[in-house]
């Protein structure tokens, strides 16, 4: 009983003062979460603290040897050169490199500021640089910006993703994290002072020499503008060039896959005419042709009684072998081996001067005989004028303004 009471009066004591129970999980939830926060921002914190610290200046002796040796190379337009301090370099700025160091006699390096990168062994660079230009007295007064990083090897090296040239093209990708540290970093008030200090020296100079000013605001931007132009169309071409040959690899893949149907079907009609092939005979002498119509080539004859080999029929046509070639005769001069051949009925002759509406192809021939020269070819729709039965089973016709003869059963 004394159990049962001792937790009943800890129920009514918790229903009492349950306000003050749930203020007090929600005050340490609260807690909780703010530590949560603080902990992440102090680590991002820690991450780019170097941004905040002020510049070094000068103090890191193989950085500047890395900045000098960047510069002499693009002064050179020595591309080869130029990769082993700057990566990636693309093709675009290695062509605007070469083309924009023709017009540069040298570069000096005033001074180098730097600051902590994102991690250890990175620099966010700063150079006070003097640019002398082919043919102009006064050096123009810039500064520009490098991401330095630590290889492998140990050895500084420019990234080139974050240089000037990639930062306006987009050419190639690069750290979301990078990009937020280099814009705190060039919002900096420090960062902001060397912007414009080296600013008002670059007015002073073009202020007072006014060939420098030309030649940075018009010779130098028309000459931009026509390296651009000329890149666009090398690139266009090149393009051009690559869709072309990807085309025709394109269409000899097909042709070849084409080809490589067609030559298994071939091999599969083959293989089906050799599984049934027969023997026939030939009742008459008659023309052999390279396909089965009366308007293919005659590449032979065979005289009636000959047996040959077939192999299948097409369009009126039996396929044949013919001196180890496929080779095609009238079927209606074939029978099977053993078979007697027909005899034919004969077709009267139509009378003299009747003309006839040809519905199939007939040859015309010199003479009375399949093996005579053709002297006309007759379509479908041609009109014949019979002249008069040749006997034999032929007509003398005229066809086209040619006279010749024709097998009588194919204008009857």
């Amino acid at each position: 009983m004394g159990f049962k009471n001792g937790w009943h009066r800890c129920i009514e004591f918790i229903e009492d003062k349950w306000r003050y129970f749930l203020a007090g999980i929600v005050f340490i939830l609260i807690i909780l979460l703010l530590a949560f926060v603080i902990s992440k921002k102090t680590t991002k914190d820690e991450d780019i603290s170097g941004v905040y610290k002020d510049f070094q200046v000068n103090a890191n002796v193989e950085l500047n040897a890395l900045i000098v040796n960047y510069y002499n190379a693009y002064a050179a337009g020595d591309i080869n050169a130029l990769s082993t301090y700057a990566s990636p370099i693309s093709d675009s700025e290695a062509s605007y490199i070469k083309f924009l160091s023709q017009y540069i006699e040298a570069f000096d390096v005033k001074d180098v500021y730097s600051k902590q990168g994102l991690d250890e062994g990175s620099y966010l660079v700063s150079v006070h640089v003097n640019e002398k230009f082919v043919g102009v007295n006064t050096p123009a007064p810039g500064l520009e910006f490098f991401y330095v990083r630590t290889n492998e090897n140990g050895m500084l090296y420019i990234d080139n993703s974050y240089g000037t040239y990639n930062q306006k093209e987009h050419e190639i990708s690069t750290d979301p994290k990078i990009d937020d540290i280099i814009e705190i970093y060039n919002e900096r008030n420090d960062v902001m002072k060397l912007k414009k200090m080296v600013e008002d020296e670059l007015n002073a100079v073009m202020v007072a020499d006014p060939n420098l000013n030309k030649f940075v605001t018009e010779t130098l931007r028309t000459k931009i503008g026509e390296w651009k132009a000329q890149y666009k169309a090398q690139k266009d071409q090149q393009q051009a060039i690559a869709d072309a040959k990807a085309k025709e690899a394109a269409d000899a893949k097909a042709k070849a896959e084409q080809d490589a149907a067609a030559a298994a079907a071939k091999a599969a009609q083959d293989a089906a005419e050799e599984a049934n092939k027969t023997t026939v005979v030939i009742t008459t002498k008659v023309n052999v042709r390279d396909t089965p119509s009366e308007a293919g080539n005659a590449i032979g004859t065979l005289d009636g009684g000959t047996r040959v080999v077939k192999y299948s029929e097409e369009n009126g046509f039996t396929k044949i072998d013919f001196n180890g070639t496929k080779a095609y005769v009238k079927s209606d001069f074939v029978v099977p081996e053993g078979q007697p051949a027909p005899q034919p009925e004969a077709s009267p002759a139509a009378p003299a001067n009747t003309t006839v509406t040809l519905t199939s192809t007939v040859n015309a021939r010199a003479s009375k005989d399949e093996t005579s020269d053709r002297v006309a070819v007759g379509v479908p729709g041609d009109v014949v004028t019979i002249l008069g039965d040749a006997g034999d089973g032929w007509s003398r016709v005229s066809i086209k303004g040619i006279e010749g003869y024709m097998k009588t059963e194919f204008i009857h």
